[in-house]
This record gives C-alpha cells, structure tokens and sequence, in this order.
C-alpha cells in the first residue's frame, strides 16, 4: 500500500487548524457535493493528548533516584518466584538488570 494514500500528520494538522473562510481551496462557500474526508477521531485524539501533554519542556529530574535493585540481587532471587515486589522498580532500572542477566549468560549481543 502505498504511503500516498494516506495523509500525512502535517496534512491532518493543517486541515484541523486552517481557517475554511481564508482557504482558497475549501469548498464551504460552493455548493459541491463532494468534500474533504476529515478523520475527527484523530482531531479529538491529538487535542486530548495536547491536553495531556500541554507545552512542557522535558524538566531535569532534581533528584537522583537510589536504585531499587542492590547490587548482589541475582535473576533467581528477583523473577524465580510469582511474589509481588516489596516496592514498584523503575522501569530503565529493571531493563539494566535484565540487559546485565542476559549479557552475562551469552543471550544478549
């Protein structure tokens, strides 16, 4: 399928924020039967996530987190039983420990 066929995010933002009054392609002031597909799921997705998001600029972390994991934790005593974490691990701090588990046993290159 070719990517031609669908429109593009700039597309899609253009269309939700252009002015139809100031448009000189839009067709709001004929009376032709044929009109612009608008994908109103996606509009109300991106204004839902903008709301989410808002305008923030990624902020430095001001602390430093002490890691969850010690040091001596093996694979075993961490993921060899199905009893819940005594406290939530982050989740960059669990990827490391696996990365460091599965280097150290030759599955990970």
């Amino acid at each position: 399928m070719e990517n031609s066929t669908f429109p593009s995010q700039r597309s899609i933002s253009s269309i939700s924020t252009s002015n139809p009054a100031l448009d000189p392609h839009s067709n709001s002031g004929t009376t032709s039967s044929t009109s612009e597909f608008v994908n109103h799921g996606l509009l109300l997705w991106n204004q839902t996530r903008q709301q989410w998001c808002g305008n923030k600029t990624p902020q430095k972390r001001a602390s430093v987190r002490e890691p969850k994991l010690s040091a001596d934790t093996s694979y075993e005593t961490l993921l060899g039983t199905n009893k819940l974490f005594p406290q939530p691990i982050p989740l960059p701090e669990m990827v490391d420990f696996l990365v460091d588990v599965w280097e150290q046993e030759g599955l990970y290159d």
